[in-house]
């Protein structure tokens, strides 16, 4: 974790412009299904993929895959398996998955993993196999993987410390930064915090712990209440975090507004209600459709247009974020770059 943060540091400036500047005309002008992140091609070859994901049963995870899956289908690749590892931590899951997915014989492997740590030996293992590997999402520590599919995860932070400043200086802020060991989120509170010194927000909390699912944000969120009634905002690292932290404060008629990312119905409620403040949007079918999209083009031996190095022991291509707020649902359309279609999951699970 230390040589990748510390890397990411002179490098995330950078990637900030790619991922957030002029993000209202880029949307205008650029309404492929790319987002501009990378031009689509088609596969020289049927090429067998594998999508690896730490979990499946969360909108993010759910947009991802279908991200994936439909990309390879209009570009003449195949999807021929989809694992999810059951959450984060789940590393010896995720490894037996990968050796599964290495004896198949596919062509690359696409993963969301579930932890930082503890996939080098097996990544090296598929790269020695022939097998290229695409990170969507997650960063872990390995030097054998050909890029990422990455956001500026403390610059996504930061957007949420500044919302937060400029509606309430000073404000006292309880904070659910998510699971311990895990890199994207590790980087995302790091943004927050740094942010949050800009107006002397004032965190209380900010423990690593549990999993992502909206009953641990539920007791998160009681135990932070009652332990500090003062709070004016709820940093709530993403997705059913939001959610549930935003219904515990609906339920105990409680002040404290929700700051969050990743967008999906329940959250567009929370926001329409007023208990979620903001929340930036994390477009997970994007993020699947550009794996795929790179992940073809490694196989092709294609260019690879607007990587950025420096950041990871392997190049990055950013995908932009946005910030949605009441004010701006009635032009906000989930199902294009966020959530696959209703009912949608994919017949490829095992």
């Amino acid at each position: 974790m230390r040589s990748m943060t510390m890397k990411a540091g002179g490098a995330w400036a950078f990637a900030a412009l790619l991922a957030f500047a002029a993000w209202a005309p880029a949307q205008a002008a650029d309404a492929d299904r790319m987002l501009g992140v990378v031009e689509p091609v088609m596969a020289k070859e049927k090429y067998k993929l594998a999508y690896l994901t730490a979990d499946i049963n969360q909108a993010f995870f759910l947009g991802a895959a279908y991200g994936v899956i439909d990309e390879a289908e209009r570009s003449g690749a195949e999807v021929v398996r989809v694992f999810s590892a059951g959450g984060y931590g789940k590393v010896a899951e995720q490894i037996g998955q990968m050796e599964t997915a290495r004896a198949m014989g596919v062509d690359a492997v696409i993963l969301l993993s579930s932890a930082y740590n503890g996939f080098e030996k097996q990544i090296k293992r598929l790269t020695d196999s022939g097998i290229k590997v695409i990170l969507l999402g997650a960063p872990i520590n390995s030097k054998d993987a050909s890029l990422i599919i990455a956001q500026n995860e403390g610059g996504l932070g930061a957007l949420m410390a500044k919302h937060i400043c400029a509606a309430k200086p000073g404000a006292t802020v309880a904070t659910l930064p998510g699971p311990p060991g895990v890199a994207w989120n590790k980087l995302r509170f790091e943004g927050f915090q740094e942010e949050a010194k800009s107006c002397g927000l004032n965190l209380v909390g900010n423990v690593y712990k549990g999993h992502i699912t909206i009953e641990e944000a539920q007791a998160q969120t009681t135990d932070l209440l009652l332990k500090y009634p003062e709070t004016d905002y709820i940093y709530a690292v993403a997705g059913v975090f939001g959610v549930g932290a935003a219904q515990v404060a609906k339920r105990m008629k409680h002040k404290a507004k929700v700051v969050t990312a990743v967008v999906y119905e329940k959250t567009v409620e929370m926001i329409e209600e007023g208990y979620i403040s903001m929340a930036v949007a994390e477009p997970a079918v994007l993020f699947g459709r550009a794996s795929t999209q790179y992940a073809i083009r490694v196989l092709n031996g294609d260019p690879l247009p607007n990587l950025v190095p420096g950041i990871f022991d392997y190049p990055a291509a950013f995908v932009r974020n946005l910030t949605i707020e009441q004010k701006d649902l009635a032009g906000y359309d989930l199902y294009t770059y966020d959530l696959p279609p209703v009912g949608w999951k994919p017949k490829q699970l095992q």
